[in-house]
């Protein structure tokens, strides 16, 4: 039997989907309760006159820009799921294909031997696939704005030069580590 080439980290669609819900009735609420803000505040002049109206006319409008505060960060967050469902990072036989740059697709690829470190690490609420390079400057081609990018991943994710969220990932580490040591030959482990 011919063993897999190419390994996607398989990652579930399902909490994508739900965030990408969830910021949209978020923001379908933020803008009824801003329209209805605005319509009390044309429509009912009189109400607004009379000292119990003031914590309406607060409380109200106060709801709608958080429940469009809350649209916004989970349509980023959203955002974020989507683009690991699209693009997860593909281990091969000859090194592993990453999205580090660019909007879309691969546009990073790093050969076992280059990989100096790679592991799965507990940040906060989700784990991350974090992957160490050799000479990360080489992979920037020269691009200021890139190799910035790089030094900011790196100094928040202990030296890694790029990190994947593994939020919905449908692998465990184990698993992950048996398919990272069976293609790279031995020469690269996954720490847990």
């Amino acid at each position: 039997m011919e063993q897999k080439r190419d390994f996607p980290v398989p990652v579930a669609a399902a909490p994508a989907y739900l965030i990408a819900v969830l910021a949209a009735v978020s923001g379908a609420g933020a803008v009824f309760v801003l329209v209805l803000v605005g319509y009390l505040v044309l429509a009912m002049r009189r109400i607004s006159e009379q000292a119990a109206a003031g914590p309406v006319f607060v409380i109200f409008p106060a709801l709608g820009l958080g429940l469009l505060a809350s649209a916004v960060g989970m349509a980023f967050l959203a955002r974020s799921e989507f683009r690991l469902l699209r693009t997860p990072p593909v281990f091969t036989t000859e090194g592993v294909r990453l999205r580090g740059f660019a909007r879309r697709g691969y546009d990073v690829f790093v050969p076992w031997d280059r990989v100096t470190r790679l592991r799965v690490a507990e940040r906060g609420a989700r784990p991350y696939l974090l992957v160490d390079v050799a000479d990360p400057e080489d992979l920037t081609r020269g691009d200021p704005r890139r190799a910035e990018r790089l030094r900011r991943t790196a100094e928040r994710f202990d030296g890694a030069t790029f990190a994947y969220a593994l939020r919905g990932a449908l692998i465990g580490t184990r698993d992950l580590g048996a398919v990272v040591d069976r293609l790279s030959g031995g020469t690269v482990a996954l720490d847990g």
